[in-house]
């Protein structure tokens, strides 16, 4: 067993709670410094689910291994599990997430408004029904759509 999961055990976590997946998309570069982990400009590529787990004594808390094996397989070509960088990014994004992030939902087998294709698995990239059915969102060649963000200044 890897040591965040004894810890985890250790004090009480997730006993009865699933944890939920937090569906959203990157919005800005990261400001950690990870080339990986961040998108701004033209970010409809930059989807990504993050999850939480329930901690005893202090409730829902963030993590990210998705982002931290991101930084294992594409910062610098590739980086070891003991790679000074992982293991920041596994410090980092164990109990917080970076912010450059926007979450959509936690929602699961969702019927959309006015779909008639029954419930979708869950909702994280854009969705699009016609007369001939629902496309496949991860189909480029198929269903082409564009998200872009920008910073915004008071």
């Amino acid at each position: 067993m890897r040591r965040p999961e004894r810890a985890l055990r250790r004090l009480g976590a997730g006993r009865g709670h699933p944890g939920p997946d937090v569906y959203g998309i990157r919005v800005a570069d990261s400001a950690l410094g990870y080339k990986s982990l961040g998108k701004s400009g033209d970010i409809t590529k930059a989807q990504h689910c993050r999850a939480e787990f329930y901690l005893d004594g202090y409730g829902w808390v963030p993590v990210d291994p998705a982002d931290v094996r991101k930084v294992v397989l594409e910062e610098g070509g590739g980086k070891s599990l003991q790679d000074p960088m992982v293991v920041a990014a596994r410090r980092r994004l164990f109990g917080s997430w970076e912010m450059n992030w926007l979450a959509y939902n936690t929602a699961h087998d969702l019927a959309l408004p006015g779909a008639s294709r029954g419930k979708i698995p869950f909702l994280m990239y854009p969705q699009c029904e016609t007369a001939a059915g629902r496309l496949d969102s991860l189909d480029p060649e198929h269903f082409k759509y564009q998200i872009t963000s920008r910073e915004l200044t008071a």
